[in-house]
């Protein structure tokens, strides 16, 4: 549940990634342009200026090994020993006397700046290992590097007059790629919030995001081009979202906001194992959205009336092969151990587009969103694919497992899919339990075709976030037309108004999982709607259910009806930000705040 904050009046841009961990985040942009692959130029210093130099040099030595120390010893917590053990490689090299004395004596003898040094020794081990074949060697060159692109980066950081901001000052850190010693280094500036274009959500950077709680978005493309050094930023992390070129009162704004979210998430916490339900008693369920089984630590399993989406393809993305039917089915089942009695709906891999398999080779593309994707590639990788179904279909015994298909744009899939099932069934000779099928809403030929597909499938539900996309033929991961993607446009209301009835007529279980039922305005109006069944992420199920409890469900169908009779997406987004913002207030006032 979040509750957006309207900030944009004078923002100088907004730009849009994948939360990987929450909190609110501000402070001074420090844009991270150091690679393994960027040329240093050489700079010669005064005499005068050698000493300092090279108690820089130590000092960001040291820094970037107790950086590395922490890694390790986060990891070591997080993924075992084994994992670690690269970190403590990586402290060695940078206590290598040999290394240290090249260093050295370049800058004291040809009073070489540190960065040029180190870039020196770093092409020197290039050097040693070009041309060698091999993998292994390659990862040797690279073991040797990288922890004095550690060095590099702490002697960028500790350069203060590039911030112009006193020592203790927050920053957010904006970088290429999310890694482990980028959470954890320590320095005179505090990192407040991460922002960076590439990493992965379960990856180690990632994880130890989490555990430091610093908020992090990862996804933003061209993120330290868009973002200016200096400039004040304010991350959301549990939105993946970022405010880039904000005023003072703006972060006035989103500190208060951040302080609120935490009271009100403490004050709610009683509602958390309720049902889901309006003011005058309406029956609404909160479901959680996961992408892990990992995601179970942020958030009271016991809170969520089920799983209304559990994203398998992180399962897939994060492995260097294709799992075994036996590894799914665990994973499968150990979801659905913990929430017994309560459904718990897989959406089969999902992958294409922006979403690539290391393992698999996919073709290029002109325009992969509208392309090879979803239910698109499964049906092309049929035995993957029943792995997968009899996966799913074995993990059934231990709960209530039910399966979501993405991106169906016609019948003939589902039915190619039954098919499928049906050949699983027959193999089993009858030892399997069949598995509910259902369709994902997120491509606008099956939102025309309700009818049709509810005669065969088991329940539908909303992808909001692709059916925003296909519906105004604008990629939401390409920032030139960002502006055009607008969940709150009448348009996309009058769509999900018109889902909702067509599921309440053909007496079909219709539920939304996309982002839209995670903010307040969305709740509100899906609610309102028609919808009976909300999926959002997990840490926000309390604040949804506590929500909903403030309002009336005839207030809230006005109020749907009302917003989708906007002529703007302006128009319908103010309207009902205004409520959301209005019933938040008595949220907050019932939570004792």
């Amino acid at each position: 549940m979040v509750r957006r904050v309207s900030l944009l009046a004078v923002t100088r841009q907004e730009l849009k990634g994948v939360s990987v961990s929450p909190g609110v985040g501000i402070g001074a942009a420090f844009v991270v342009v150091r690679s393994g692959h960027e040329a240093i130029a050489r700079r010669v210093l005064p005499a005068s200026q050698v000493a300092e130099a090279m108690e820089r040099f130590e000092t960001a030595r040291i820094r970037a090994i107790e950086a590395l120390q922490r890694v390790q010893s986060a990891t070591a917590r997080e993924f075992g020993i084994q994992d670690a053990a690269i970190y403590g490689a990586q402290v060695a090299v940078l206590k290598d006397p040999d290394a240290l004395r090249l260093i050295r004596r370049l800058m004291r003898d040809e009073r070489l700046a540190p960065e040029f040094a180190i870039q020196q020794l770093i092409n020197k081990f290039e050097k040693l290992f070009d041309g060698l074949e091999g993998g292994a060697m390659k990862n040797w060159a690279a073991d040797l590097r990288d922890p004095w692109q550690v060095v590099l980066r702490e002697l960028d950081l500790e350069d203060g007059s590039a911030l112009g901001m006193p020592s203790g000052a927050g920053i957010i850190l904006v970088a290429e790629e999310l890694t482990p010693s980028l959470v954890t280094r320590s320095h005179s500036h505090p990192v407040r919030g991460i922002v960076c274009a590439r990493g992965g959500r379960f990856s180690h950077g990632a994880v130890l995001a989490r555990s430091f709680a610093i908020p992090a978005v990862i996804g933003v493309e061209n993120a330290t081009d868009r973002v200016r050094h200096g400039e004040p930023v304010i991350v959301f992390g549990e939105e993946g979202r970022v405010l880039a070129g904000v005023d003072a009162e703006q972060q006035v704004q989103a500190l208060t906001l951040a302080e609120e979210r935490k009271e009100v998430r403490r004050a709610v916490a009683g509602l958390a194992r309720e049902p889901g339900r309006t003011a005058d008693g309406t029956r609404i369920e909160v479901l959680a959205n996961l992408e892990s089984p990992r995601d179970l630590e942020l958030f009271d399993p016991e809170a969520a009336e089920g799983v209304g989406l559990f994203r398998t393809e992180f399962l897939f993305m994060e492995r260097a092969e294709f799992p075994s039917e036996r590894e799914q089915c665990e994973i499968y089942e150990s979801v659905l151990q913990r929430f017994p009695g309560r459904p718990v709906v897989f959406r089969t891999l999902d992958v294409g587009g922006d979403k690539r398999l290391r393992y698999f080779r996919t073709p290029h593309e002109s325009n992969p969103a509208m392309g090879w994707r979803g239910l698109r590639v499964s049906l092309q990788w049929r035995d993957l694919f029943l792995v997968q179904l009899r996966a799913l279909a074995v993990a059934r015994r231990s709960g209530d497992a039910r399966v979501l298909l993405p991106m169906v744009s016609a019948l003939e899939e589902l039915r190619e899919v039954q098919a499928l099932v049906e050949q699983l069934y027959a193999d089993s000779n009858g030892s399997l339990q069949r598995l509910p099928l259902g369709v994902m809403i997120e491509v606008p030929a099956a939102a025309m075709a309700l009818r049709d597909l509810a005669r065969e499938c088991d329940f539908f539900s909303v992808g909001t976030n692709d059916l925003v996309q296909y519906l105004y033929a604008v990629d939401r991961d390409n920032p030139w037309v960002s502006e055009l993607y607008q969940p709150y446009h009448p348009a996309h209301l009058r769509v999900l108004r018109a889902i909702a009835r067509a599921g309440e007529r053909l007496a079909l279980p219709t539920s939304v999982c996309g982002e839209m039922a995670g903010h307040a305005a969305g709740t509100l109006f899906l609610a309102g709607a028609g919808f009976r069944s909300l999926s959002v992420a997990g840490p926000f199920v309390a604040e949804a259910k506590a929500l909903l409890r403030t309002a009336d469900i005839g207030a809230l169908r006005q109020l749907a009806v009302r917003a989708a009779a906007c002529a703007t997406a302006r128009e319908a987004q103010g309207l009902l930000e205004d409520a959301a913002a209005a019933h938040w207030k008595e949220m907050v006032r019932r939570s004792g705040r």
